[in-house]
């Protein structure tokens, strides 16, 4: 089983399975500290998260995207998601007193133009 596979999972609606997932496959990546709460059971699914003194928020929609929210940047949490998603984040951006981080698996410069044209906060380009 491929560590990320929970972006490619089209999970039943159940709370502990998505958790357990999510939670395995960080932990399988070396990031044993990773807990997650499902608070979203159906597409696009939605955790919340803790890593040590880190809060986060995680939604995803299978084989699609991956956003996750933070109150601040946080440079190790961001590489612990490339490594488990074994894939560069698209983009950063601001949003509602926050940092949001997006993984696109296709139509990447088109969800970059839309991101522009939105005129969000602080926008950065992170996969090239």
């Amino acid at each position: 089983m491929s560590v990320n596979s929970w972006f490619f999972t089209k999970f039943p609606p159940s709370r502990s399975v998505i958790e357990n997932d999510v939670r395995l496959s960080f932990w399988k990546a070396g990031y044993g500290k990773m807990f997650f709460v499902c608070v979203q059971d159906t597409a696009p699914f939605a955790c919340t998260g803790e890593w040590g003194d880190a809060e986060f928020a995680l939604e995803w929609e299978p084989q699609n995207y991956v956003r996750l929210k933070m109150p601040a940047p946080n440079q190790d949490l961001l590489l612990a998601f490339e490594n488990v998603l074994h894939h560069k984040a698209l983009a950063a951006y601001k949003e509602n007193n926050g940092v949001v981080v997006e993984w696109r698996a296709k139509n990447a410069d088109a969800r970059f133009a839309e991101l522009q044209a939105a005129g969000v906060a602080e926008l950065e380009r992170l996969n090239k």
